[in-house]
C-alpha cells in the first residue's frame, strides 16, 4: 500500500522552519527577562537524534505501533519550532504506520531524517545570527 504524497507539500519547496514560529519562541522569557529560546532550541536539537533512532530501530524491527507513537510525539515538537516540513512528514508516516504500510515507512523515516539535517542547520544559523 503506497500512501499518496501529492496532498503534502514536499517540505524542500518551503523554508525549512517558519521564522515567525521562532520569533514568538523568542519572546519567551525567564524570571530575569531573558530569552529562553536557545534552551528550547538546544533541547529540540538534542531530542529529536534520539527520536529518530528510536524510529529507525522501531522500523528495523518492523514494529509500527511504535513507528507511529515515535511519529506522533516528534509531530508535536516539529510544528512547535515552525518544523512544519518535519511536522508533516511525521503525519504522513503516522499515517503510514497506521495503514500498515511499512515501505512506505521506511522512506518516510529517510525523507524525515534529511528534513531534520535541514532544520536543524536552519536553527543553526539562526542562533549564531540572534
Amino acid at each position: 500500500m503506497r500512501q499518496d504524497r501529492t496532498a503534502v507539500a514536499h517540505p524542500e519547496d518551503r523554508p525549512a522552519v517558519d521564522e515567525t514560529i521562532i520569533e514568538q519562541l523568542a519572546g519567551i522569557t525567564d524570571g530575569q527577562g531573558f530569552s529562553v529560546l536557545g534552551e528550547l532550541l538546544n533541547a529540540f536539537l538534542g531530542a529529536v537524534p534520539g527520536r529518530l533512532e528510536a524510529l529507525d530501530r522501531a522500523v528495523a524491527a518492523e514494529d509500527l505501533t511504535a513507528v507511529g507513537d515515535q511519529a506522533h510525539s516528534l509531530t508535536g515538537s516539529a510544528a512547535s519550532f515552525g518544523a512544519r516540513g518535519m511536522a508533516d512528514l511525521c503525519r504522513e508516516l503516522r499515517a503510514a504506520a497506521h495503514q500498515g504500510d511499512l515501505d512506505a515507512s521506511r522512506r518516510l523515516v529517510h525523507d524525515l531524517r534529511a528534513e531534520f539535517l535541514r532544520v536543524r542547520a536552519w536553527l543553526i544559523s539562526f542562533r549564531s545570527r540572534a
